[in-house]
């Protein structure tokens, strides 16, 4: 059996890490501080788990990555299966009308169904790079996002409010952006690394900023009602 070597881990842990746990860590501190009416919120509740889950499959890919074994399989079943999920349900969150949120649930079947077809069948390995369940997962994630700014510029409930105010523009906007721009990366890692490893290293930091920059906003928007409450100030509207 495989000694574990614990120095070899904590000496890879970097900054990204490091902040994931710290936005988990937080998140569930400003969860506590809610009030029970805003513990169950639907919202808070999605981007509290968002902020365990993320920060929970980066530090088991890290742990096997520092003792040298394959950790492709720890992506493609929590980010590419079960983040996702979370993302389609809290997008499904943001939607006002029954036919987009029924929408949602059909991607959400559509995916997973598509998923186990292609696993089952071997075109997909658990452990390989995940390039087709990452574009599967992102062009159904924007479809879920254009439902959201259809509703945004037609709706006349959107229409009274400030964008600029609101929580879910705000994390839909991070979505779309974190999903495509994360796309392109991943299914060019491979010839970048091969060929151009100066520009992998640059680019490998776009979906890894855009991580951050989605943790950052789902922290903010636990702490949101808090801030509000206690110092009658508004950062965005959960």
């Amino acid at each position: 059996m495989r000694q574990v070597d614990l120095d070899l881990f904590f000496n890879r842990l970097d900054y990204y890490t490091v902040l994931l746990i710290g936005f988990a860590l937080a998140g569930l501190i400003g969860y506590l501080l809610l009030s029970k009416a805003h513990r169950k919120s639907e919202v808070i509740r999605l981007s509290l788990g968002l902020l365990v889950l993320v920060a929970f499959y980066e530090i088991i890919a890290y742990f096997l990555s520092s003792q040298k074994t394959v950790n492709n399989w720890v992506y493609n079943l929590f980010s590419s299966h079960v983040a996702a999920v979370l993302f389609f349900l809290l997008l499904r969150s943001f939607l006002k009308r029954k036919s987009h949120k029924r929408m949602v649930y059909i991607l959400i079947v559509l995916f997973l169904l598509i998923s186990l077809v292609l696993h089952l069948s071997g075109f997909v390995h658990y452990n390989d790079s995940g390039e087709y369940i990452l574009f599967l997962n992102t062009v159904l994630m924007l479809c879920c996002c254009g439902l959201y700014f259809i509703e945004l510029i037609t709706l006349d409930e959107f229409l009274d409010i400030d964008p600029l105010k609101e929580f879910s523009f705000w994390a839909s906007t991070a979505i779309l952006f974190y999903f495509s721009a994360s796309f392109m990366v991943f299914i060019s890692v491979k010839y970048l690394y091969t060929h151009h490893l100066d520009i992998f290293y640059m680019v490998i930091e776009i979906p890894r900023n855009m991580t951050l920059l989605c943790n950052l906003l789902l922290c903010m928007g636990i702490y949101s009602p808090l801030i509000k409450d206690r110092f009658k100030l508004e950062i965005i509207h959960v």
